[in-house]
């Protein structure tokens, strides 16, 4: 949860200044609320990474889960439930407000850091289906390659047929009571 709210900066709009992601911005939230309890639980640091451009190290004390971790998100639970409860939205969004700002004021600078981030983006990872086929007593599978491409061969293997639209449909309807 520490990296998510670290990479989580990817859905951050400094042009804005507003998140684009709501759990994304939880992440974050929560990063920063580990960060505060202090005692060297969590580090976020920046560094120079094996390929010389700049990166980032997280550092998290395994032994401070619950002496420090676990009692400083529970107090950040327990007031928000409490400006729940009490229907408090003002200081409940201030507070929430507080924890989701992302600036350059306090260490970490998480707006310098939001840069490393995004210089270190990686492409998304697409999950592509593999098909099988049974032929005679053997089955098949047949596996594609996690891009685009791939993606369109898995569907095309899948479904061969030009009516595609009328088998779709029949699925469609052979479930339709279950729905």
């Amino acid at each position: 949860m520490v990296r998510a709210g670290l990479i989580g900066l990817e859905f951050y709009s400094p042009d804005t200044g507003k998140w684009k992601q709501a759990h994304m911005n939880a992440r974050y939230v929560i990063l920063q609320v580990l960060i505060e309890a202090g005692e060297d639980f969590v580090k976020v640091e920046k560094i120079t990474g094996e390929d010389g451009k700049p990166d980032l190290r997280i550092t998290l004390d395994r032994t401070k889960i619950i002496s420090v971790g676990k009692p400083a998100i529970s107090k950040f639970l327990r007031k928000l439930q409490v400006y729940k409860s009490t229907g408090d939205y003002e200081a409940g969004k201030e507070m929430y407000d507080f924890y989701s700002n992302v600036d350059n004021t306090t260490e970490p600078h998480f707006l310098r850091l939001r840069d490393v981030v995004m210089a270190r983006k990686q492409p998304r990872k697409m999950f592509v289906q593999h098909n099988t086929t049974a032929n005679g007593d053997s089955v098949e599978m047949k596996s594609y390659e996690p891009t685009a491409t791939g993606l369109i061969e898995s569907f095309i293997d899948r479904f061969p047929s030009n009516d595609i639209d009328d088998y779709l449909y029949s699925l469609w309807d052979k479930d339709r009571s279950y729905f």
